[in-house]
């Protein structure tokens, strides 16, 4: 799916690129008329105004399409994504080019390489390779003797008529016997073709390289991914088994774990929107967070029984060790997912477990952090945190009616909590209810 869209996207680019190439052939077309109507060519100005204003207009087309289909109708999905619009490019081209080349006479026979070379802007084209050879042939051929018959004077192949009487149609097709014919294919067409065959062969192999190193970059690209991928799992698998292990330890806390998760995912989505976090609440950023969010009490599991589970009230001593959960938990992140290689989550599993008993006043622990300074991660779970604790049974006291927790979160606001966030809590108290009943 990923490949299929990157080779989309860089044929839209051709697609778009070479559209620009035919506007500049319509305005070459406007420009050769002009020049031929103030004399700079001598060309017949009925041929010239009739094929130059055609070419104009049909060269035009696939723009003047684009333009109606995506700015004036305004559709979703662009022209340039169509499959069918690349064969009109190229067929207009080459048409385009043709109808230039006679009209202007045989001596400009060598734009005929135009086409091949918008062709190799292409990742897979057919009219690049053995079929781009063959066309061009035929497009040296019919340009030729299409000038030879409707083109300017020259002396090499009109000999032995005169400039006048060269100018006359009837006269050149006189000229065209067999041993005429074979003049022109020996010393115009054949050498023409040689250049023309030269230049598709560059245009060939530009466009078999530019589709080989892509290939390679897509085959490690998806390498990196299912790398990716595999790490992904492998850190989803650990986390998973680490939450169990708490749960383990306490039904509530695991129901606690599960909540806390779906909170931090509330607030996160809803922040991301917002300008001030846009930058820094990346889609990436988003997920870290939310993922991480269950092991925001994984050092709980270092704490005895006999304090995790006391119904009563903990004493100082006992308190004090109740908050190295913290920063047992971070030690247990470092030592346990420093080996997956994800630093970037790893950091913010640790800022998680390490920082979500802070508190905006600088009253929190373990390290006593305050506003700014607490890590966003950390500011984000001590809501949701603080929030699932006082509406949930614990051994020691009973659950909070909801409305009354959050009344708590917001009398907390700018002392315990980030006043930002609050007010994103405040905004999703309708999702954080859902949560709480399900």
């Amino acid at each position: 799916m990923e490949n299929n869209l990157i080779y989309e996207d860089s044929e839209v680019k051709a697609n778009k690129f070479n559209v620009y190439c035919l506007l500049v052939i319509a305005l070459l077309s406007i420009l050769s008329l002009l020049l031929n109507e103030i004399g700079v060519f001598t060309l017949n100005k009925l041929l010239v105004r009739s094929s130059m204003l055609f070419m104009f207009f049909f060269a035009s087309t696939p723009a003047m399409i684009l333009f109606i289909h995506d700015i004036l109708l305004k559709k979703e999905k662009s022209m340039l994504t169509f499959r069918w619009f690349k064969p009109i490019i190229m067929t207009i081209a080459y048409v385009s080019v043709v109808i230039l080349c006679i009209a202007l006479s045989f001596h400009v026979v060598m734009i005929i390489i135009i086409p091949t070379m918008m062709g190799a802007q292409y990742k897979k084209n057919i009219f690049i390779g053995i079929p781009s050879f063959l066309v061009s042939f035929l497009m040296v051929t019919v340009v030729t003797f299409g000038s030879f018959i409707l083109g300017e004077y020259d002396a090499n192949l009109l000999t032995p008529l005169t400039k006048e009487e060269a100018m006359i149609i009837s006269n050149r097709l006189s000229l065209l016997d067999g041993q005429r014919i074979i003049e022109i294919i020996t010393h115009y067409v054949l050498p023409r073709c040689l250049c023309v065959a030269a230049l598709d062969y560059i245009g060939y192999s530009s466009v078999k390289r530019t589709t080989e190193l892509s290939d390679i970059q897509l085959e490690l690209s998806n390498k990196v991914k299912e790398e990716a991928l595999k790490t992904s799992k492998m850190q989803a698998s650990i986390i998973e088994k680490l939450a169990d292990v708490i749960e383990s330890r306490d039904l509530e806390t695991g129901v606690h774990i599960k909540r806390t998760k779906e909170y931090v995912a509330i607030l996160v989505n809803r922040m991301k929107k917002m300008d001030e976090y846009k930058d820094i609440l990346t889609d990436k950023m988003c997920d870290y967070i939310i993922n991480a969010a269950p092991l925001h009490d994984i050092g709980k599991i270092t704490i005895s029984d006999v304090i995790l589970r006391k119904p009563g009230k903990l004493t100082y001593e006992e308190f004090e060790i109740m908050k190295t959960h913290t920063t047992k938990g971070g030690e247990i992140i470092n030592n346990i997912l420093n080996e997956m290689g994800n630093y970037d989550f790893i950091d913010v599993c640790y800022q998680i477990a390490v920082s979500h008993h802070e508190k905006w006043n600088g009253n929190g622990y373990p390290n006593g952090l305050s506003g700014e300074d607490i890590p966003l991660p950390g500011r984000i779970m001590a809501i949701s945190d603080v929030f699932d604790a006082l509406i949930s049974k614990r051994v020691y006291k009973d659950a909070m009616p909801i409305d009354e927790a959050v009344k708590t979160i917001l009398s907390e606001s700018g002392s315990h909590f980030d006043p930002k966030i609050v007010k994103v809590f405040k905004d999703s108290l309708d999702e954080f209810y859902e949560v709480s009943l399900s």
